[in-house]
């Protein structure tokens, strides 16, 4: 029996350009560095405080991004998602998440400080690169728990139909 209970929810819009956002708990980070290893491990790098996060879009204007804080890991509903991995980050003293995109304005999102386990979950994605909108209506959910509590490695990528994935060479 799963006694994880849902502590806090968020709902932001988020803008996101160059296929790529950031989730950031306060501490600054080597960008260049958490992409080269979201292109190595799609769909996402952590170095402990801060997750890149690679998207089929290229860009969404108006991303709807959903925060949940939980007391523990939440039940697996992987099912309604198209894109999950977990990650680990840290939320500094602020109790501030950033989300970030290159050359935009972040979003700011407020979580207690502590170190957390993220599930990243993204949906609704209808092409890979150019979405064909600037405002396509994919949608994402970051869900957080205490790294104290259990957890298991998630990548999955989404699978564009008739071309699978392009991080993965094996498609």
């Amino acid at each position: 029996m799963n006694r994880a209970v849902l502590l806090t929810s968020e709902t932001v819009l988020h803008a996101l350009d160059y296929g790529q956002f950031t989730i950031t708990g306060g501490a600054l980070m080597d960008d260049i560095a958490l992409l080269a290893d979201a292109l190595r491990c799609p769909p996402t790098a952590s170095d402990g405080r801060s997750v890149l996060v690679l998207s089929p879009h290229q860009n969404d204007f108006a991303m709807t991004v959903s925060i949940e804080r939980w007391s523990d890991r939440p039940t697996h509903d992987e099912s309604g998602w198209d894109q999950i991995s977990v990650e680990r980050l840290s939320v500094g003293a602020t109790a501030t998440v950033r989300l970030g995109s290159p050359t935009l304005e972040d979003t700011e999102c407020t979580v207690p400080a502590g170190d957390y386990w993220v599930e990243v979950s993204g949906r609704g994605f209808v092409n890979y690169g150019w979405p064909g909108s600037t405002e396509p209506g994919d949608e994402w959910r970051l869900r957080l728990w205490p790294v104290t509590a259990r957890t298991e490695e998630v990548r999955t990528l989404w699978q564009m139909p008739g071309h699978g994935c392009p991080w993965n060479a094996d498609d």
